[in-house]
């Protein structure tokens, strides 16, 4: 009998929009080592550290909701487990992927297919890197939408919202006022906890 110690770790990278992969061993983990994944933009990493002797923590930068999410990673999972998906408790869409290597790539290939089918029900034609980002920024539009937070400066809150492929506009559908966000703005910066957003006409 074989045993394979070889694991993969997958995340979505809040720099690059991309999945990012990294291969280790359960061996690395021996003792109060640590082992990292980091993107090859360089923008992100994830950080698996033991907690004690049955359990490792997972720290990852999320690119949902920009806040920084610890996962419980018990040992038993991860030596026993094909795959341990974890999501965003804010928005439901696989984050992180850990387990073996063809069961991971099969799980983060499953998430894609369910994320382009949730946007192509939202009526979006483009998905892409760009489509959990895309899903983010209409989940928050449609927060300041529904508390009022949304409008023009002309007064008006029939706002218009178009999404590309890398990029989101909105337009008021009474004076044309417009603000562009593009999906680099609503992947690093404080997009998530934006408290209005007031659409200006360009002098």
């Amino acid at each position: 009998m074989i045993i394979n110690f070889d694991r993969t770790a997958a995340y979505r990278c809040p720099g690059c929009g991309e999945i990012a992969f990294g291969d280790f061993s359960m061996f690395e983990l021996s003792g109060n080592k640590s082992v990292s994944v980091q993107c090859s933009c360089g923008q992100s990493s994830l950080l698996i550290a033991p907690e004690n002797k049955n359990n490792f923590i997972i720290t990852i930068q999320c690119m949902v909701c920009d806040d920084e999410h610890k996962f419980s990673l018990p040992f038993q999972s991860l030596a026993k487990k094909d795959c341990t998906e974890y999501t965003c408790p804010n928005v439901m869409v696989g984050l992180v992927f850990i387990g073996r290597s063809e069961a991971v790539h099969s799980a983060v290939m499953h998430s894609e297919h369910y994320i382009e089918e949730v946007i192509a029900a939202c009526g979006l034609e483009h998905t892409g890197k760009n489509g959990v980002t895309m899903l983010k920024a209409l989940d928050k539009i449609q927060e300041l939408s529904d508390r009022e937070k949304l409008f023009c400066e002309c007064g008006s809150n029939m706002i218009d919202v178009e999404v590309q492929e890398d990029n989101l506009i909105l337009e008021c559908c009474m004076c044309g006022a417009s603000v562009t966000l593009t999906a680099d703005m609503i992947r690093n910066s404080d997009f998530s906890h934006l408290e209005q957003l007031i659409l200006k006409k360009k002098k």
